[in-house]
């Protein structure tokens, strides 16, 4: 009889202690240590991704693509009157909280056989410099067709296809294909 009791102490020892271990590391993180600018970075490449993710499902992503060319407005979602769908959503996700960014268009040049970017986030490049190592970056891959039309005014009325369009920011890079040109959006938030 003492040793059932033995036993049956024992076992219940070991569930207090296996309980006690388990609620114990609950309470603790035991992920890797990060400072406060790396949790930032971590939060703000969560937002530029998903906001990135969201305006190409909604079809935001490819409007602002088929909008910006030659002559135009910058694309910059803190600026006043008429804006795009995506300059909205840049607005609302990263402008209102004070956060600032970089977008560029990269996209094939096939008279130099590279692939060539633009800034198109504001008119200079003046705090191209001043961003941190740090800072987060999102990319988006946007493919454009031929038939597809450029987005004119102020990016709520359709154009001509874009093939026909002069001045439009990328050359066709395949002329004998359907698609027009692949471009790779990124944005770079701190």
């Amino acid at each position: 009889m003492r040793g059932q009791a033995y036993t049956l102490e024992g076992v219940l020892a070991a569930i207090v202690v296996v309980t006690a271990t388990v609620y114990g590391l609950s309470a603790v993180d035991t992920g890797p240590f990060q400072t406060g600018a790396q949790q930032r970075t971590a939060e703000l490449e969560t937002r530029a991704s998903d906001t990135l993710s969201l305006a190409a499902e909604t079809g935001a992503l490819h409007n602002a693509t088929a909008c910006y060319s030659v002559g135009t407005p910058t694309l910059n979602g803190n600026q006043t009157g008429s804006s795009t769908e995506f300059e909205s959503m840049l607005n609302r996700t990263f402008d209102r909280q004070g956060d600032q960014y970089n977008l560029y268009f990269s996209y094939w040049d096939s008279d130099s056989s590279a692939r060539q970017t633009a800034l198109v986030s504001q008119e200079t490049g003046e705090n191209v410099a001043d961003r941190p190592a740090d800072a987060a970056v999102a990319t988006e891959t946007v493919t454009l067709t031929d038939d597809m039309p450029a987005r004119i005014g102020d990016c709520s009325g359709t154009g001509p296809p874009l093939s026909a369009v002069d001045g439009y920011f990328a050359p066709d890079a395949e002329p004998d294909s359907v698609v027009y040109n692949v471009v790779e959006v990124r944005l770079v938030v701190w």
